[in-house]
């Protein structure tokens, strides 16, 4: 009896050390989403670097194109053809507004991203016109004005001074 109690735990101790699949248990990390820090009037926003473990034979996701690593469109223009500042509405707000013509001075037909950098209380902001232009796509040597419009609650500070200093083209296509 105590034979058979031997045999069977010595073949217990086999089977369960040869059920030990290395490959099962490697795992590596991801990143899911790169940090990334916007500044805008209203503040900055920090988003944080997110990774997950997954299996090994995951397979590793395609590193996503910066904005920086996007060509600009160099046969390009701008004229600002309006700018108002409203350092008090009377309303506990600002307003800013302003009307920025781009012309696309090349022969191609272009789609991209119109990027504004302003000053305001000589902090300098850099951000997309996407959400705020039909400017999305320029036909070959034509143009397309950006129209912005914003009023903003004294309680985030008040506006002293106000410039665009750039505007660039981003092609994205």
């Amino acid at each position: 009896m105590i034979q058979i109690k031997k045999v069977f735990f010595i073949f217990f101790l086999i089977f369960m050390g040869s059920c030990n699949d290395t490959q099962s248990d490697c795992q590596k990390e991801i990143i899911v989403q790169n940090s990334f820090t916007i500044t805008s009037p209203t503040g900055i926003t920090v988003l944080p670097e997110i990774t997950q473990l997954v299996d090994c034979d995951f397979p590793t996701p395609n590193i996503a194109e910066t904005i920086e690593d996007l060509p600009k469109l160099n046969a390009f223009s701008y004229e600002v053809t309006e700018l108002n500042i409203v350092a008090d509405t009377g309303n506990n707000t600002s307003k800013i507004s302003y009307k920025i013509t781009l012309n696309n001075l090349s022969d191609t037909y272009v789609k991209g991203l119109p990027y504004v950098t302003t000053r305001i209380n000589n902090d300098s902001f850099t951000s997309s016109s996407a959400n705020t232009s039909n400017c999305l796509e320029l036909e070959a040597n034509s143009s397309c004005e950006i129209i912005y419009n914003k009023e903003s609650s004294l309680d985030l500070g008040s506006i002293t001074s106000f410039e665009i200093i750039d505007v660039t083209y981003l092609i994205t296509l």
